[in-house]
């Protein structure tokens, strides 16, 4: 094929393409048509300028193709197969491609601009994977949470305000979905709302983001702070706290969601591979005085309600008070606030913690 790199390494690569193509050539033309699998669809959206538009939109499909079967590898292997991969040149990178679908597009004289959706073969793809030994990560859907934060013209920062015109783009876009990522935008309920301040949001410590984590039972956090004076979305992601930056001047909240979808990479696992614990567990040493012991006992059950809170093991028991311990995995604040909720208050005296 013309436009292909002469080198050995690059003609076995294309080889290998050329294999799984004639493979799977014959299950392609008589498979019964079937809805694509959303894992192996990508979309992505090209600007590109060239000397005429039909060079612009030859060099967009390419970028186009590339792009979205980068997003695809990344959402069922890892950055390294993605990196192996974008290797090939364009010619062969077409050969995993089963679909391009145009969802907008306009040009000029010699400007292409397009929103496409690129489909994937997934057999070729897996085939060609396996055959490189590329790892296949586990595929199940994750969930993971997206906290939009509005920094408004004066600076200050909204989140649970009916004011968050951030917030509302994401409540009304719902299903919002990338790979095998499923994008939940937090929720406005008691518990969420106890752990989570504007003001301190974008910038929690690592057992704070761990404890909201695990009370919305996701696998990561996005915090998305729009900031309206810079027309930016600056984006920090938990596990990690890497921050990247979306510009978004000139665009509505609806159309800036898209802006900073690419920046969602989801927190994946190797088949058989077990994802490490993301909590450390504390021995708390607490005291509780009671006027009856029903209260104790109350108090007792609803301390091992908590999913944080295992083995709650008493001390001593004598005139009234009680000294236990138990396993804590997760930050105090969050006990504190889970705890205020139900009446008590939990307070640090010494070594020890006291419960009123």
């Amino acid at each position: 094929m013309t436009g292909l790199q002469k080198n050995k390494e690059d003609t076995g690569s294309l080889t290998n393409v050329r294999k799984l193509v004639l493979k799977f050539a014959a299950m392609v033309l008589f498979a019964i048509p079937a809805a694509a699998d959303p894992r192996y669809e990508a979309d992505v959206n090209v600007d590109v300028t060239a000397a005429t538009v039909t060079e612009a939109k030859k060099q967009a499909m390419a970028k186009a193709v590339r792009d979205g079967l980068n997003e695809v590898v990344l959402s069922i292997s890892t950055a390294q197969s993605a990196d192996e991969i974008n290797k090939l040149n364009d010619n062969q990178l077409q050969h995993f491609v089963s679909g391009i679908m145009v969802l907008m597009e306009k040009s000029s004289d010699v400007r292409y601009i397009a929103d496409l959706r690129i489909s994937v073969n997934e057999d070729i793809l897996k085939a060609y994977l396996a055959e490189n030994n590329m790892p296949l990560v586990a595929g199940e859907e994750q969930d993971v949470l997206a906290v939009p934060l509005l920094e408004k013209e004066d600076g200050t920062l909204d989140l649970w305000s009916d004011e968050n015109i951030w917030r509302q783009a994401f409540q009304q876009r719902r299903d919002i979905r990338k790979g095998n990522l499923v994008i939940r935008d937090i929720e406005k309920n008691l518990g969420n709302i106890t752990a989570v301040e504007a003001n301190r949001i974008y910038d929690m410590t690592d057992g704070e983001y761990n404890e909201l984590a695990d009370f919305n039972n996701v696998t990561g956090i996005y915090v998305l702070k729009y900031s309206l004076k810079d027309g930016k979305v600056y984006v920090r992601s938990f596990p990690g706290r890497e921050v990247s930056v979306a510009d978004v001047a000139g665009l509505e909240p609806a159309a800036a969601i898209d802006k900073v979808l690419p920046f969602f990479k989801d927190v994946k696992k190797a088949v058989g591979e077990t994802l490490p614990e993301t909590f450390a567990e504390e021995k708390i040493e607490a005291v509780y005085s009671y006027p009856k012991l029903g209260q104790w006992m109350a108090l007792k059950r609803l301390l091992e309600g908590y999913p944080q809170v295992k083995e709650v093991k008493v001390v001593s028991m004598a005139n009234g008070k009680v000294h236990f311990n138990f396993l804590y995995s997760g930050v105090i604040e969050k006990l504190q606030a889970n705890l205020g909720l139900s009446g008590y208050k939990l307070r640090k005296e010494g070594g020890y913690y006291a419960i009123y």
